[in-house]
C-alpha cells in the first residue's frame, strides 16, 4: 500500500504505542535548544553569584518567583503545543482515573518511597562526598519568610513539580524514548539535561539532581505515568525551599 494512503492511527491507538512521536522532531529540536540555553546560563552564574548579588529587597525576590511560576507554565504551553499538533495531549501523562482515593493512595504511597529512597541517597552522599560549601543560589537567596514570602515560594514549587514533571518524566522521556527506540537510554539522557539545567547550584548539586532525575524517571516508567513524581518533587521542593532538608 503506498504510504501516503496509509490512514493515520487513532489518537487512543498512538497514546498507546510508545514508538509513536508525541511531537515533531522540529519542536522536540527546539525544546532541546531550549535546554542548552538554560544551560549555558546556568554555566556562567555557577559559581558566581554571593549574597551581595542577591536581590536586596524581599519585593524583588517576590517578583523574581512569580516570574519563574510564568517561566515555568509557558514550557507546559509550549510542550502541550507541540503535542497538539501531533494529536496527542499532555493529560496521557497522568494515566486514566487518577482522582480516585485509590489512585491518590497509591500515588501518595509511591511518592513517599521515591521521596525515602532520595532523601537516603542525598544523607549517604553528604557521608561519603565532602564537600565544602556550595555555591550561592540566585533562585533562593534566603529561606522565604512571612505570608507572602512563603505563599508565593509555595506556589512556585507546586508549580516546578507539575511542571518539570510533565515537561522532563512526561514529554521529553517518552520522545527520547520514541525517537531512538530505547527506553533506558531516554530515563538517562533526560535525567542529565535536568541536572544540567541547574548548573547555577555547583557541579555537586547537578550530580546529585541527575540521580534525583534518574529516579523519578524510573518511577515514571515503571508506572506508566507521572503523577507520583508531582508529589515528591513538589513536596521536596517545599521543604528544601523552608530549609527543612
Amino acid at each position: 500500500m503506498n504510504e501516503r494512503s496509509t490512514p493515520a492511527l487513532p489518537e487512543a491507538a498512538r497514546a498507546a504505542d510508545p514508538r509513536a512521536l508525541l511531537a515533531s522532531r522540529k519542536h522536540t529540536l527546539i525544546f532541546l535548544l531550549i535546554c542548552a540555553a538554560i544551560t549555558v546560563t546556568s554555566a556562567m552564574n555557577a559559581g558566581h553569584t554571593s549574597a551581595a548579588q542577591a536581590p536586596p529587597r524581599a519585593t524583588q525576590i517576590l517578583w523574581l518567583y512569580g516570574f519563574l511560576i510564568v517561566l515555568e507554565w509557558l514550557w507546559v504551553r509550549f510542550v502541550a503545543r507541540g503535542m497538539r499538533r501531533q494529536g496527542r495531549l499532555i493529560g496521557e501523562f497522568f494515566g486514566q482515573r487518577w482522582a480516585t482515593p485509590s489512585a491518590v493512595a497509591s500515588d501518595l504511597l509511591y511518592a513517599a518511597l521515591a521521596f525515602a529512597l532520595i532523601y537516603g541517597l542525598a544523607f549517604a552522599d553528604s557521608r561519603l562526598w565532602p564537600h565544602g560549601t556550595n555555591p550561592d543560589n540566585p533562585l533562593l537567596p534566603a529561606i522565604p519568610a512571612g505570608l507572602v514570602g512563603i505563599s508565593v515560594w509555595l506556589g512556585l514549587s507546586v508549580s516546578a513539580g507539575i511542571c518539570e514533571e510533565i515537561v522532563f518524566r512526561g514529554y521529553l522521556q517518552r520522545q527520547l524514548a520514541a525517537i531512538t527506540g530505547k527506553p533506558r537510554l531516554a530515563i538517562v539522557a533526560q535525567a542529565i539535561l535536568f541536572g544540567i539545567a541547574h548548573g547555577y547550584e555547583g557541579v555537586h548539586a547537578v550530580v546529585f539532581i541527575v540521580v534525583y532525575g534518574l529516579v523519578l524517571g524510573g518511577l515514571a516508567a515503571w508506572r506508566g505515568n507521572i503523577r507520583a513524581g508531582i508529589w515528591e518533587h513538589a513536596v521536596w521542593d517545599i521543604l528544601a525551599g523552608l530549609g527543612f532538608i
